[in-house]
């Protein structure tokens, strides 16, 4: 990976829609070489896909909120399996990462309401293995697929 190939995940992460002769013109090289690039990504599963930014308020999601969890010794899987399974209508998580420090699992979770949130937390800590959990509510985004 170099420096050019750094470059087109860049515009790929800001864009995922942009075309091989826009990606080729920011990044001077000809079509050829960025489909040949691009070939080369997807190979290696640097890139694994391309997706769409979400504007969770559109569709009525607009509460970012950042759960850290703590778990016994219930394996991380079982306890991640019991969370997928609680995503609604009002309610979805987005992310969840096995982190270090105090907590075990960290989610990235948007809701329609702090009433829907309580619910889902009221849920979240009634999964078996589930010892305790941290809220943060995202007050604003200062940077996203940067």
């Amino acid at each position: 990976m170099d420096i050019t190939d750094r470059q087109i995940i860049s515009l790929l992460r800001q864009n995922s829609r942009l075309s091989q002769e826009q990606i080729a013109r920011a990044v001077n090289l000809s079509r050829p070489a960025i489909h040949e690039r691009l070939k080369r990504l997807e190979a290696n599963r640097v890139i694994r896909g391309y997706t769409a930014l979400i504007d969770w308020s559109a569709i009525e999601l607009s509460l970012t909120v950042f759960i850290g969890i703590g778990i016994d010794l219930t394996p991380c899987t079982e306890v991640f399996a019991e969370i997928k399974a609680l995503s609604n209508d009002e309610v979805f998580v987005e992310e969840c990462h096995r982190v270090t420090g105090e907590w075990c699992l960290l989610l990235k979770v948007h809701a329609s309401s702090t009433k829907s949130l309580q619910d889902f937390l009221d849920h979240l800590r009634a999964i078996p293995g589930i010892k305790s959990t941290m809220t943060n509510i995202a007050l604003s985004i200062l940077g996203e697929a940067l």
